[in-house]
């Protein structure tokens, strides 16, 4: 993927971000005046939040959840054009897969808005769908950009960049969805959920370890801050589009923009003179 190729594909997700980002506040002026914004049933996920007093469930935290995410993209693609623009490194590229995935969380703001989950609709179904590749998206991205960003592999970056989408469709295409179960993030939940944790956990230590096995190959503490990183980024947007109340909401904010100023700050370093 050359340069120009990268930054084309980039500038057409930040418009495009742009353009959701306008939707979505439309769709939420139009749901607030027409009062049909409903608040899904009480299941918590993760279940614990129940027993944390201080960790209550409140649907305004949910909707500032979703204006953060929808903000966060576009932000993000700016910076990549920005900082990022004559930088040829694959660990970009692979971000600009994580923040695809944090556009798929828009799904969950529709089943609020249009009050899918009172549904067992097509729709409702597609939109958890959406949902579950999104998530499978983000964690993957970063595993890419930990496996695949040495030299040789940026020859065949267009291959990897389908493998990983096309691995994220398949899995969201297999897994069924349990419409009966609606969480109170407006997420639809799959089955084989606890299979499915497993696995992402299981991706994103492999993730952090291969950035510290990269680092002790070439001797760079960048890739071992790039691991760091990662695991403050993840663990906020993991927080973040879990967010049912203002302690997630608060941390999960935090450990979004942080594990991301620290991550592109490393790339930036370690290519700055490449």
């Amino acid at each position: 993927m050359t340069l120009k190729t990268r930054n084309s594909f980039i500038r057409v997700f930040l418009l495009s971000s742009l353009v959701l980002l306008a939707l979505m506040f439309a769709l939420f002026i139009t749901s607030s005046l027409n009062h049909s914004i409903l608040t899904p049933p009480d299941l918590r996920i993760p279940s614990f939040l129940n027993y944390i007093p201080f960790a209550k469930q409140n649907s305004v935290a949910l909707m500032i959840s979703f204006l953060i995410l929808l903000l966060y993209v576009p932000l993000c693609f700016y910076l990549l054009i920005r900082f990022f623009e004559n930088t040829q490194t694959s660990e970009i590229i692979f971000f600009t897969g994580f923040l695809i995935a944090c556009m798929t969380e828009s799904a969950r703001f529709l089943t609020l808005c249009l009050g899918l989950w009172q549904s067992f609709s097509n729709m409702l179904i597609f939109a958890g769908k959406i949902v579950l590749f999104g998530r499978t998206l983000a964690p993957l991205s970063f595993l890419c950009a930990a496996i695949l960003s040495e030299t040789e592999q940026r020859q065949d970056m267009e291959r990897n960049y389908i493998i990983l989408f096309t691995v994220a469709i398949v899995f969201a295409a297999v897994i069924p969805m349990n419409t009966a179960r609606i969480a109170s993030t407006a997420l639809v939940t799959e089955g084989f959920m606890t299979l499915i944790n497993v696995t992402r956990f299981l991706i994103f230590v492999t993730m952090l370890l291969s950035f510290l096995v990269q680092g002790i190959k070439k001797n760079s503490m960048e890739y071992m801050h790039l691991a760091s990183s990662c695991f403050i980024l993840i663990l906020g947007y993991t927080m973040l589009v879990s967010c049912d109340n203002f302690v997630f909401l608060g941390l999960g904010t935090a450990g979004l923009f942080i594990g991301t100023y620290r991550y592109l700050k490393f790339i930036h370093k370690m290519y700055m003179w490449s």
